[in-house]
């Protein structure tokens, strides 16, 4: 299984947009991908403001390409990594049970 974590931070003025992005850009997984096992986002509470974690996981490489290529990914991409404020943190993760 492919297995991924994303830490970031939206800018102040952005958070309404990139919510509403990333709203729709989950949305589009749901209704289009057949491999994602999980794929959430969450806001982080009791942290650092504005900062948002993705939790990822795909059958394998070959799903998260497949989802990484797909027109409503790379249409959505550009404005939402428009909305960071700073670059997003990315981390492969495994399970260990």
């Amino acid at each position: 299984m492919f297995k991924m974590l994303i830490r970031l931070k939206v800018l102040e003025n952005k958070v309404a947009e990139f919510e509403h992005l990333v709203s729709t850009l989950v949305a589009n997984i749901h209704a289009n991908e057949p491999d994602p096992k999980f794929y959430e986002v969450r806001r982080v509470v009791g942290g650092p403001p504005r900062t948002y974690v993705y939790f990822i996981e795909f059958r394998d490489q070959k799903a998260n390409d497949a989802y990484a290529n797909a027109a409503y990914h790379r249409d959505a991409a550009p404005a939402i990594m428009a909305c960071l404020d700073g670059d997003p943190v990315y981390e492969t993760l495994e399970p260990f049970y």
